[in-house]
């Protein structure tokens, strides 16, 4: 009995190093959380990112299993994040005629909106954190994950943590925008899709996704242009 039981730990732990496992854990969190974020009538303050991201953890703690194992199972669906941007390119196309006739307007609009995020988050955290290392993490949550990570990166800041702030900004932000707007009668399609593009990033492109196509194309566009504008300039001042 002892030694079958050493057989059953040794095979768990096996298996608990492979990277597909941790790879079919990671898409089991997320279609729980799917399925929870349906029974909840599509709570904005429970999309499944947040609620698969929990069950991962969970599991990490639980299996004492290093990140480092983890991530070799999660650059597989790491890769894929950049291809899934693209695909919102196809609502993007729907409404390009429109778009493009005020596009002065709209990416003056994606400048200063980007860029007061970023000093208003920065500001804060210098004042209350004072910290530099999290100030410069700091700047980069208001863009999409793979891009905050390779800001992160050069400049210095964590990169680690610069997801964890892309997700709480992001569901935040998915959560709020929608109702604020709509209490201040400026919930139209545009204005609502670029606060979610800009302030909320993948995470606000999906709520827009919900409301509506006209949505999802400006938080796209909003959320498309605001990534390549913080990658160019976040790493020159900081």
């Amino acid at each position: 009995m002892p030694s079958e039981l050493a057989s059953s730990e040794s095979i768990i732990t096996t298996l608990l190093q492979l990277p597909s496992t941790w790879l079919m854990i990671t898409l089991g969190a997320y279609l729980l959380g799917l399925k929870l974020y349906k029974q909840t009538n599509n709570s904005p303050w429970l999309p499944p990112v947040l609620s698969g991201f929990a069950l991962v953890i969970a599991m990490l703690w639980l299996t004492d299993t290093p990140y480092s194992t983890y991530q070799q199972g999660g650059q597989l669906l790491s890769f894929f994040l950049g291809p899934v941007v693209v695909g919102l390119a196809i609502p993007l196309f729907h409404h390009f005629h429109n778009m493009r006739r005020q596009f002065l307007r709209l990416l003056l609009a994606i400048i200063l909106g980007s860029f007061t995020t970023v000093l208003v988050a920065v500001a804060l955290t210098h004042y209350w954190i004072g910290i530099d290392v999290i100030t410069v993490t700091m700047a980069s949550k208001s863009v999409t994950t793979p891009v905050a990570v390779a800001i992160a990166e050069q400049t210095a800041g964590l990169p680690a943590l610069a997801a964890a702030f892309v997700m709480v900004t992001g569901i935040i932000g998915a959560a709020i925008i929608p109702l604020l707007l709509k209490w201040l009668s400026l919930d139209s399609p545009q204005i609502t899709g670029m606060s979610l593009g800009i302030c909320a990033h993948a995470v606000g492109t999906s709520r827009a996704l919900e409301l509506g196509q006209e949505y999802a194309a400006y938080s796209a566009m909003a959320m498309t242009l605001t990534a390549a504008l913080h990658a160019i300039v976040l790493p020159w001042l900081f």
